[in-house]
């Protein structure tokens, strides 16, 4: 048993685990994805990253600043990231987010809840949401 697993073993546990799922799926590749916005000094106002996996989309994070807040701002960035994600072949977006997060905020634009992670870590909620992509959205 491991505390600390030494990085050579994860490697190897994930280079098997992914040679047997080729033998089983198409060659697929993920590709990272990122879109920010920046006011004219330069500095970060709120971004969206995340990842394109097949018909996948994947939104692992997106902030705002506080102060941009309520503006928009938000929902430009998920609209591009969104965007971007349909561009590359996907069809659904999934994320998640806690209870104090944005759970309304996703639910506004069309996620809809897939499961809740109780307990987690220890108290809280984790929420897990999905999107289907529409063409017409897109035009």
């Amino acid at each position: 048993m491991f505390d600390a697993p030494p990085p050579e073993l994860v490697d190897t546990l994930r280079g098997r685990i992914r040679d047997f799922n080729r033998q089983h799926w198409p060659e697929v590749t993920r590709k990272p994805l990122a879109v920010a916005v920046h006011n004219d000094e330069g500095e970060l106002l709120g971004g969206a990253s995340g990842s394109s996996f097949g018909h996948w989309l994947q939104l692992d994070w997106l902030w705002v600043d506080p102060a941009m807040q309520g503006q928009g701002l938000g929902q430009q960035l998920l609209t591009e990231f969104e965007r971007q994600g349909h561009q590359r072949g996907c069809r659904w977006c999934l994320l998640d987010t806690l209870e104090f997060q944005a759970k309304p905020f996703y639910q506004k634009r069309g996620y809809k809840e897939v499961w809740q992670q109780h307990d987690y870590p220890l108290t809280g909620q984790r929420s897990y949401l999905v999107k289907a992509f529409t063409e017409e959205r897109f035009v």
